[in-house]
């Protein structure tokens, strides 16, 4: 009988906001028959997983931004909770839960797994807040066993700053089932969108990371042909950040241009509706929306960040960070050569088969079996 069928698995994330990261957390928790603790403000993770018929635990002081007593405190939840449960591995995920769960386990016999989402210390900080995120990776990997990245770009970093040795650290790239998208009109229809509009899509929470703030910027700089011709939806969860694109996007005059859509409970059936994908990231992982996009085989303009190169790589185009001309020139080369664009259209379907969820789960169970066995 395999070792796995001994084993019981506690998925710990910092918040859920619909992204990448709770949807891993889901897929393997729901795989591998594991329980799932999340910070008080994972309500929509909570619910997913007691649809799937997961058992939860809200960790009322684990939160996303940094503050001693309710870090401390959290720490001690996290403790206390892997202290009832003996949980064979805790598998941590996003920077928070990785670095207070590492702190959490000292001492306490249970294997430490932590998968990087995207290092913090690579995000746009400044120089002293960068050093500080890669201090508290490099302390917490002490007490870790694992680390999984999801990019080569992430394990690389990781290396280069000898967060943990060689044989403990492994790429498992994100991966998704088999996705079923709406027909193209139906999609349109129920996002309200124009008609007779070359439609360009993006999805993506509005933190300061995805970039959202140069997409408008580089809409304000397409030609004036091709502006009148053009509508662009972002699709993402509201916060703070969105007021300072909606900002943007007045100051440009660009509002009868851009909508902004607030986060769908799925948005991936509705990718069909778009013409042009668009993945304006100044920091990324290895987005699963890029996989969505490709699965639905739309065209694709993203950034040359974090894991995006090894997922697209011919499939798309890709252009710097922070470069709203670069940006604008890309999306108009897509919209003005309709051969150019199948082709990458096709390109980015077939590369989607490569990052399979079956896969993914595979190579995740080889290292539980590693570290128990």
């Amino acid at each position: 009988m395999s070792i796995l069928s001994f084993m019981s698995i506690l998925y710990i994330i910092t918040q859920a906001d619909g992204g990448g990261a709770q949807k891993y957390v889901l897929a393997l928790a729901k795989h591998f028959k594991g329980a799932i603790a999340a910070g008080s403000e994972a309500q929509k993770l909570f619910d997913d997983a007691r649809n799937l018929q997961l058992t939860t635990y809200n960790l009322q002081h684990l939160r996303r931004n940094i503050h001693p007593w309710h870090d401390l405190v959290a720490m001690w939840e996290i403790r206390q909770l892997i202290r009832v449960l003996k949980p064979s591995v805790v598998h941590l995920n996003s920077t928070k839960a990785g670095v207070l769960g590492s702190f959490a386990a000292i001492g306490l016999k249970t294997k430490i797994v932590f998968t990087a989402h995207g290092f913090r210390f690579l995000e746009p900080l400044s120089n002293a807040s960068k050093s500080f995120y890669l201090a508290l990776e490099k302390t917490a990997s002490a007490y870790r066993d694992f680390i999984i990245t999801v990019s080569d770009a992430d394990k690389k970093a990781a290396l280069d700053n000898k967060l943990i040795a060689e044989n403990k650290i492994q790429t498992i790239h994100n991966g998704l089932p088999k996705l079923q998208f709406l027909e193209k009109q139906e999609a349109r229809k129920k996002l309200l969108l124009p008609e007779n509009k070359i439609l360009l899509g993006c999805v993506a929470n509005f933190y300061k990371t995805k970039g959202l703030d140069i997409l408008v910027d580089a809409i304000s700089l397409l030609d004036d042909k091709i502006k009148n011709n053009i509508h662009l939806s972002i699709i993402g969860r509201s916060n703070h950040a969105r007021d300072e694109v909606r900002s943007k996007i007045l100051e440009y005059e660009l509002g009868e241009k851009i909508t902004l859509i607030d986060s769908l409970p799925m948005a991936y059936p509705y990718l069909s509706a778009f013409d042009v994908f668009i993945l304006p990231s100044r920091k990324e992982g290895f987005p699963l929306v890029l996989l969505e996009a490709m699965q639905a085989g739309l065209p694709i303009v993203a950034t040359k960040v974090g894991g995006i190169p090894e997922a697209l790589e011919d499939g798309g185009l890709q252009v710097a960070p922070e470069d709203p001309k670069a940006l604008a020139d890309a999306i108009q080369l897509l919209i003005n050569d309709k051969n150019l664009a199948s082709q990458f259209s096709q390109r980015a379907k077939q590369r989607s088969e490569l990052f399979s969820e079956e896969k993914m789960l595979s190579e995740t169970e080889k290292i539980y079996q590693k570290l128990l066995s």
